[in-house]
């Protein structure tokens, strides 16, 4: 199986949410690294069939990733 991951600096995810839903959705990818977040603990994102993830060692602001629902992701001993 071929995973389709890509690597985004968002600069603010809140500002780029459109962009990044359309992108991810358009290119079927399946993985996407998303640093520069600036997300706080009431930040909210959401894509359809897709799942937010924070790794347990970063702050919220530095970097998520969005996997599709159909993944098993793990980070870190942490099963998604």
């Amino acid at each position: 199986m071929q995973l389709k991951i890509v690597l985004w600096n968002a600069n603010g995810l809140a500002e780029h949410r459109e962009e990044v839903k359309n992108y991810m959705q358009n290119q079927q990818v399946d993985i996407m690294l998303i640093s520069e977040t600036h997300f706080t603990t009431i930040s909210y994102f959401k894509i359809p069939n897709y799942v937010l993830n924070t790794p347990m060692a970063l702050h919220m602001e530095e970097l998520q990733y969005l996997s599709k629902r159909a993944l098993n992701t793990t980070y870190r001993g942490t099963t998604t």
